[in-house]
């Protein structure tokens, strides 16, 4: 179990779940900037902290996102759910490709199926984290945990269009699309058709049905 330098256990491997410190830092990290960013630097649109690019890296908001018609958010709203599962086939490629570092893994011996309704235009995915101020709509810290899963993993983007979209935000282990094991690219959105499978941390697949 990793342990941050201020001597806590924690079950994730990227951010301490007490404290929120960054695991195999050696020192805590030093506190965001809260003056204004250089001119011409861009700020998220919700969180207004300063970014790079068109994924904020603090929230994940998509700040490239147009604000869809009242008719086209009621529409995605009222016809969408994500179906979480443990699926033992994801589990055991995890194992193979990891090797040894994931040989402590245990598959969970009680997952029930969870489904979330996707009711807004971005619906995040990752871990809840008080340390982190982290409150995903698809919080899949459990029970049970799955250990592979970023406090800010990935985030469901709605498509003017109708559809949705699923970016990675950088997250640890990464995310899969469809029949790939392939991760893909960071802040890069990927088209999510219902029922093509979202693969991340050690046993969640993920996938969109239409209710």
């Amino acid at each position: 179990m990793p342990v941050c330098v201020a001597g806590h256990d924690s079950t994730a491997t990227d951010y301490c779940d007490v404290c929120g410190l960054v695991l195999g830092a050696a020192t805590a990290p030093a506190a965001p900037e809260t003056s204004a960013p250089v001119a011409g630097g861009l700020t998220c649109a919700r969180c207004e902290v300063p970014r790079e690019g068109r994924f904020c890296e603090e929230c994940g908001f998509d700040n490239d996102l147009p604000a869809p018609s009242p008719v086209v958010a009621q529409t995605v709203r009222s016809r969408w759910t994500a179906v979480v599962r443990a699926d033992r086939a994801w589990f055991d490629e995890v194992r193979r490709r990891e090797g040894s570092e994931a040989a402590e893994m245990d598959f969970p011996l009680y997952c029930p199926e969870r489904r979330f309704e996707l009711d807004r235009d971005q619906v995040a995915i990752g871990r809840r984290s008080r340390s982190r101020g982290t409150n995903p709509e698809i919080d899949l810290g459990g029970p049970p945990l799955d250990p592979g899963v970023s406090a800010q993993h990935a985030v469901l983007v709605a498509r003017s269009d109708g559809g949705w979209d699923v970016v990675d935000l950088g997250s640890t282990n990464g995310t899969s699309v469809g029949d790939t094991t392939d991760v893909i690219e960071r802040n890069t959105p990927v088209d999510v058709p219902a029922g093509v499978p979202i693969r991340l941390g050690a046993w969640t697949v993920i996938t969109l049905e239409r209710t």
